[in-house]
């Protein structure tokens, strides 16, 4: 599938760096990120260049648009706006539209479903409210027949902390050992970057939280018989619980996601700006019900200063006793990490 990507953000990287769908354009409104590449943006081996055009954006052949943007970019009218002009645009030259808001959705998009079902195109969601109704039968199925397979949950210290990109860089590096990875990604692009379920904890009721990450990881496990599982948590376990303008459940969707998943394994993730968080998180899992240990720290080096990051990531691994890794810069960890996961 040819898509066009609207709105260059940490979904969008992921999809970037993870999906096997070509990518043939990528839109954004930020008049400064126009003509520059991904692959200085990301250190990653394509050419794509950003285009602050839209119009120029869709005369690339493309079977479908990504909009990313999950909450904070609809904030701005300005970009509602925008979003839902080039969304009409879309529609109308025959492509099918992937929706990631966690503020535009439901009723709300009433009239671009319409309009999609009128030009024989698809405008699907990623915010499902009922989306927790398919796992329900394997939530009751695991608490009769509890998962014996190994899960890793890929918890943060914030937003941005690169929780989901060391997820599927660690199911590729598992791969690559001939294991069977299975992934429950709590991202709204996890279905683009190979995830075998996802779940958006954040639009559901909150008693269902929790019970559906346990219901996916058994349908995982049920259905795939992978030789480990592993789960992306949201933001961080202290994150603010009132963010009502960015539509963010903040610590309360990272604990429903932690709980649920009830893991063997914690890899802990932090932006490098944010490492002062690392401890009180630390402090946090270790006096919480959840017994399973942290097995290592991984830092999002993306945006620091290459010549200082390798003595951020020592310092941390000094100071936590810790093996300590940027999964982008430090593929030499990858191994080690890979045989922590699996003992």
């Amino acid at each position: 599938m040819k898509i066009i990507i609207h709105h260059f953000d940490q979904n969008a990287h992921g999809i970037i760096r993870f999906s096997n769908h070509e990518i043939v354009a990528i839109y954004d409104e930020r008049t400064e990120l126009n003509g520059k590449s991904v692959r200085e943006l990301l250190n990653v081996n394509k050419d794509i260049t950003i285009t602050s055009n839209f119009d120029e954006a869709l005369k690339n052949k493309a079977d479908m648009l990504i909009t990313t943007g999950e909450g904070l970019y609809f904030t701005k009218p300005e970009n509602v706006q925008d979003w839902k002009r080039n969304v009409k645009k879309a529609i109308e030259h025959k492509l099918s539209v992937y929706n990631m808001s966690k503020i535009l959705y439901g009723d709300k998009t009433g009239e671009f479903k319409t309009l999609a079902k009128e030009n024989n195109v698809k405008f699907e969601e990623a915010s499902e409210v009922f989306g927790f109704e398919k796992f329900s039968e394997f939530a009751i199925k695991g608490l009769e027949h509890p998962v014996k397979t190994p899960v890793i949950n890929f918890t943060g210290t914030s937003m941005n902390s690169g929780k989901i990109t060391a997820m599927f860089v660690m199911k590729r590096e598992l791969e690559s050992l001939g294991k069977k990875v299975g992934v429950v990604g709590t991202e709204p692009s996890s279905v683009f970057m190979g995830a075998d379920e996802q779940i958006i904890p954040e639009v559901y009721p909150t008693m269902k939280g929790a019970p559906t990450i346990f219901g996916a990881i058994k349908k995982v496990e049920s259905e795939n018989h992978p030789d480990i599982i592993l789960v992306g948590n949201q933001t961080g376990l202290r994150a603010p619980v009132l963010d009502v303008r960015e539509s963010r459940a903040g610590a309360i969707v990272a604990w429903q996601i932690l709980l649920g998943s009830s893991p063997t394994k914690i890899v802990l993730c932090s932006k490098w700006n944010m490492i002062e968080e690392i401890d009180p998180h630390l402090e946090l899992i270790k006096n919480s019900s959840i017994k399973a240990p942290v097995v290592a720290n991984i830092i999002n080096g993306l945006g620091c200063d290459k010549n200082k990051l390798p003595g951020i990531l020592s310092g941390v691994e000094e100071r936590f006793g810790l093996p300590t890794l940027d999964v982008i810069s430090s593929p030499e960890k990858l191994g080690e990490l890979a045989k922590i996961l699996l003992r």
